[in-house]
């Protein structure tokens, strides 16, 4: 997708409402040297951002911002970490299933920063996937944040740093410490709902009508994954406190924010899209919290930042989304941005009136079954007191749905039929939203040629595989052509709790990892064992044997 195309796509989505445009770059201030972390939080819902869960968080946005009216703009994980890294939304970056990248001609922020001297890291390996493809990430995996900026305090050149928590995804598992009494939570003696409670704390995915939930298991879930949000709490004040001590805080801009919410069952499910395969955009999934921490023009705390009573800090409620952010960013660094922006500046004072929201996802998000033919999408506008919802089936809206945020923040009563005209007026744009959006359909994979079917070099066979064998990384090897295209493909557990995709590849090697002991127990263990072939990219007819790899604890 060109670039003109991209902010024509944009500016009619955003002029069906009378949209302002793009913030003007015109008087940037001088540019400043400023490191910038961006720390998203899996599946954080800003409904649980509260003292008795997140202390430290509250304590530390004493000397920040927090925004509590924001959003994300899709239900799982790779379009809403792009559209904080990008600027941009679902509809122009075209993401919406594994395998999908931005475009590839995108000048993206991050490469901006880069070409202007900044170091940008992303530490994790699972940042290595496709679908974060194109960003400008440089990718150093197998280090933990703390240690990596302790190294980088007082280096000539400013960083820009990419962390992602996943301790907070599903399975929810928290440690003894904070488990919650679930026989306290759950009715007496029903032993069935425990088993219910086994499934959210094991399975990485608990797909829609795979588990018969009840409406009294809702505060036993909430409560396990409030745990986890109070560990991660735990690991943002020992963070906080070496930021401080390290005086990092003195040039550096921090963000914390989401990638998406979880559902607790208010819709009947526990998850997000790429969990549940029924994603949607209700405040559950999509209202997330959004904290920016900036350092003072001459890098000097401020007396209120010094002590323990450091005030209320700056509390905004105007509704906020993702495309802002990496728009404040760049307007504190001074930095003007290639790639046309549309969020605002939230450190203005006052931040002044914002594009309307407009969110979308496909319903099973990273694990849909061919990215290459979506059938059902969502899509939410939000407008003042109301949001709507459409849902697309093959390319048709199938329903609309209206609600009052403001009489019903929890969505429960669909007020469409007694207001059409609201209904039209917000249908409008957001369908011409939808109608251009960028799709990544067939043909985007070139052919691998006739060569004979690929034969595994490494690994050589099926073999079990401890933790500590792929925890530095490790390299995957095949016949074929050095310089021919490739497709991985790879299966994951059996039955109830399995998951499928691919992975394309130039050449006849990956690398893979380093893989750290929170993804290992999170998204490998639990699934028991894993199938992999490789084969010629375009032809059905050309793959090696399964190999079948079971990891061990």
């Amino acid at each position: 997708m060109s670039r003109r195309w991209f902010s024509i796509s944009l500016v009619l989505a955003l002029g069906a409402l009378g949209a302002g445009g793009y913030l003007t770059w015109s008087r940037l201030a001088r540019p400043e040297r400023l490191n910038v972390i961006v720390l998203t939080v899996e599946s954080f819902r800003a409904d649980f951002i509260r003292p008795d869960i997140t202390p430290n968080l509250l304590a530390a946005a004493r000397s920040g911002s927090r925004f509590t009216n924001h959003h994300t703009l899709s239900a799982w994980t790779a379009p809403g970490v792009i559209s904080v890294l990008t600027g941009t939304g679902p509809f122009e970056q075209g993401v919406q299933a594994q395998r999908q990248t931005v475009p590839l001609d995108w000048k993206t922020p991050l490469e901006t920063l880069s070409d202007a001297g900044w170091r940008v890291a992303g530490l994790q390996s699972f940042m290595q996937i496709d679908t974060f493809r194109g960003l400008g990430l440089t990718v150093e995996p197998g280090e933990e944040p703390v240690p990596w900026l302790g190294r980088q305090v007082g280096a000539t050149s400013p960083f820009v740093l990419w962390h992602h928590y996943l301790g907070t995804h599903l399975p929810y598992q928290p440690s003894p410490a904070h488990m919650p009494d679930l026989d306290a939570l759950l009715p007496p003696g029903d032993s069935a709902a425990r088993e219910r409670m086994e499934a959210v704390r094991t399975r990485p995915t608990v797909r829609h009508g795979t588990v018969a939930f009840q409406p009294t298991d809702a505060p036993a879930v909430a409560a396990l994954h409030a745990a986890t949000y109070r560990e991660f709490d735990d690991w943002f004040g020992a963070f906080w406190a070496f930021f401080r001590a390290s005086e990092l805080d003195r040039d550096t801009i921090l963000v914390v924010t989401a990638d998406h919410g979880d559902e607790h069952l208010e819709r009947g499910h526990v998850g997000h899209a790429s969990t549940t395969h029924a994603g949607h955009l209700y405040e559950e999934l999509v209202h997330i919290p959004l904290f920016i921490w900036t350092p003072p023009p001459d890098g000097r705390r401020r007396d209120s930042d010094r002590g323990e009573d450091r005030g209320e800090g700056r509390v905004l409620d105007a509704r906020t989304d993702h495309r802002d952010i990496m728009t404040t960013v760049m307007r504190r660094l001074g930095v003007k941005p290639e790639l046309p922006l549309a969020g605002r500046d939230l450190l203005a004072d006052p931040i002044g009136p914002g594009q309307p929201w407009m969110a979308l996802t496909s319903k099973a998000g990273f694990q849909e079954e061919d990215p290459e033919a979506i059938s059902e999408y969502r899509t939410a506008i939000a407008e003042g007191p109301w949001k709507l919802h459409l849902d697309h089936r093959d390319g048709a809206v199938a329903a609309r749905r209206l609600f009052d945020l403001s009489a019903d923040p929890g969505e429960l009563r669909d007020l469409a039929a007694l207001h059409p005209e609201i209904v039209d007026r917000l249908s409008a744009p957001l369908e011409a939203a939808f109608a251009t959006r960028r799709v990544i359909g067939p043909g985007a994979r070139s052919g691998g040629g006739d060569g004979e079917a690929p034969v595994w070099r490494t690994p050589a066979g099926s073999a079990t595989v401890p933790f500590e064998a792929v925890a530095q990384g490790f390299r995957m090897e095949w016949t074929g052509a050095e310089a021919g295209d490739h497709v991985i493909q790879y299966e994951a557990g059996e039955g109830l709790l399995s998951l499928k995709g691919e992975l394309d590849v130039r050449g006849t090697a990956r690398e893979f990892g380093p893989i750290d002991q929170a993804y290992w127990k999170t998204f490998i263990l639990p699934y028991g064992k894993v199938r992999l072939r490789v084969g010629l990219a375009g032809r059905s007819d050309r793959w090696s044997e399964w190999v079948v790899m079971t990891p061990v604890p």
